[in-house]
């Protein structure tokens, strides 16, 4: 007399990502159903009980085996397996599973707070600076930046916050270039990698000259006998303004870039008095 049936195992044998959270990013899900031994019959369905595929008992006595042959579409599904043994008993038991083939490409950007100098050309003062990640699905598990200076790549963990997710080095970056890239991973095993962005971290600037072009006389006296001044400034060639007063700061006049990169020349317009 045999009156009782059980299914004792259901698993999603393709769960990526974080084991055993019944997800996969595999359009082809694979299950394991573990019976007693004197179970002759195994079906699954996924649409309700509607339609019925029968798994194949494996080498191992008592595990039955099924691929979904068909592409399936993302989302959430229920499992039904029903078991049926040699006496007749059968069972249905459930597992729910995802399944998840898609992950948005992250994007990273210097921050706007830190983008100094003219926006959106991604140089910074500021040694410290902000990177906002964009596009990061909400069931990300891992978001990584891998920052590549000088030849050397290092890897570190975003943060993520109420505003999103962001990345900050931890310590002081020396002036230079650093190419940055973000990589995501979702609960379901999809990883996604974004587009590389360079940034350029310059904190020093230099006047390498001033001269009075028009000095009269003697040469290199900064003397002259000329009533509207000529000058000409040599900076370095990632300088995109220069300014001159000659009343202690209280007006200012753009000078002109040169044809030659680096030289900047204003000859005042108005009459200058002797002084």
């Amino acid at each position: 007399v045999d009156t009782q049936i059980t299914i004792d195992v259901i698993e999603l044998v393709n769960d990526n990502g974080i084991p055993g959270d019944n997800m996969t990013n595999d359009a082809h899900p694979q299950f394991r159903v573990t019976v007693p031994g004197d179970v002759n019959e195994v079906s699954l369905s996924i649409d309700g009980g509607v339609t019925w595929v029968k798994a194949t008992q494996s080498a191992t006595p008592g595990v039955w085996n099924y691929t979904w042959p068909g592409t399936v579409p993302d989302g959430d599904y229920t499992l039904n397996v029903k078991a049926t043994d040699n006496a007749g008993n059968t069972v249905t038991e459930t597992l729910h599973f995802t399944i998840d083939t898609t992950l948005s490409t992250p994007v990273i950007v210097l921050d706007s707070a830190d983008d100094s100098g003219v926006h959106g050309d991604n140089m910074t003062n500021h040694t410290q600076p902000t990177f906002a990640l964009q596009h990061i699905d909400d069931d990300a598990v891992r978001v990584t930046v891998s920052v590549e200076h000088g030849g050397v790549t290092t890897t570190f963990d975003a943060t993520k916050d109420a505003g999103g997710w962001t990345f900050t080095p931890t310590g002081a970056w020396a002036d230079g270039d650093y190419t940055l890239s973000v990589s995501v991973e979702d609960k379901a095993g999809n990883t996604s990698h974004s587009a590389s962005l360079t940034v350029t971290v310059d904190t020093q600037i230099a006047i390498n000259n001033i001269e009075l072009v028009n000095d009269s006389g003697i040469p290199d006296d900064n003397l002259t006998n000329n009533v509207r001044p000529h000058f000409q400034v040599t900076v370095p060639t990632d300088v995109n303004v220069v300014r001159l007063s000659i009343d202690g700061g209280k007006t200012w006049f753009n000078a002109t870039q040169s044809a030659t990169p680096g030289v900047w020349d204003y000859t005042w317009l108005a009459d200058v008095g002797e002084g």
